[in-house]
């Protein structure tokens, strides 16, 4: 296959159906695999772990104790009880954007497994989740009517008057910064990928196979930066949603200074 006869497709290639209506596409099959492979490493750490970490264990240990300092940094010490899910997106875009550079594939021709990244929904799936869990932590930190405050403020309407009104607009602002988050974590995700994977397709029909190495080693690092770029943001957005505002109170002068009773001491 020449340059002239490359085809690319946008959408993923449908590989058999499990029912009628229900397709299973090339990047499904590869998020199976990823997957599997996240969870037989899992299971073969938890079986193999010791008092004394050695070999993958270390590394394991190193790795992950690495990225939950990293959250601290980001969103403070109560951030890292949002680790779990923001290892599982880290580890899963990873292994998804490496198993997807590993196979080379965008054209139909070119591969049976493409990476599920590059599938815009898979990375609009990635991104509900993710906005569906910082809306719900914002709720469960200032409670359902307080969250939705900071977008619908009536209460600043109704009793500040003038800058109320002002407080009321930057609210409305406000909901449409929070819903192009998810839109743009699954973007950015997207378009970076699949970049990725057609300059790779390019590089392997153009010059001898050997030659397209550098870049994917350099599709590699990409990886590994969109990953990280994902979860940080997925946690960024969960620590703004989570952060309890400063409460302006008044401060009350007193009338009076008290002064501390005086001592008698009485000479015997």
């Amino acid at each position: 296959m020449g340059i002239s006869d490359l085809q690319i497709h946008l959408a993923p290639k449908t590989v058999f159906e499990l029912a009628p209506g229900v397709p299973v596409t090339n990047t499904m099959i590869t998020l199976w695999i990823v997957s599997a492979i996240l969870i037989a490493l899992a299971v073969v750490l938890r079986l193999r772990m010791k008092y004394l970490p050695s070999g993958f264990q270390n590394f394991a240990e190193w790795a992950l104790g690495g990225m939950r300092n990293f959250m601290s940094e980001v969103g403070g010490e109560s951030a890292k009880r949002h680790f779990p899910i923001f290892i599982t997106f880290f580890l899963t875009i990873l292994f998804s954007n490496w198993l997807g550079i590993a196979m080379g594939v965008v054209a139909e021709e070119a591969g049976f497994l493409r990476a599920p990244t590059s599938d815009v929904n898979t990375t609009l799936a990635l991104a509900i989740v993710a906005f569906l869990y910082f809306e719900y932590q914002g709720m469960k930190a200032h409670g359902v009517f307080g969250h939705l405050g900071h977008f619908v403020n009536i209460k600043a309407l109704l009793t500040k008057g003038p800058m109320g009104a002002v407080d009321f607009f930057v609210g409305i602002l406000h909901i449409v910064s929070e819903l192009v988050r998810p839109t743009a974590l699954a973007l950015r995700l997207f378009g970076n990928i699949f970049g990725g994977e057609i300059v790779l397709t390019v590089a392997f029909l153009l010059v001898a196979p050997l030659f397209p190495l550098p870049f994917m080693g350099l599709e590699f690092i990409i990886g590994l930066i969109q990953a990280f770029v994902f979860s940080t943001l997925f946690l960024t957005f969960t620590a703004l949603n989570t952060a309890h505002e400063e409460e302006d109170h008044e401060v009350i002068a007193p009338s009076k200074q008290e002064t501390p009773p005086a001592v008698q001491v009485q000479v015997g």
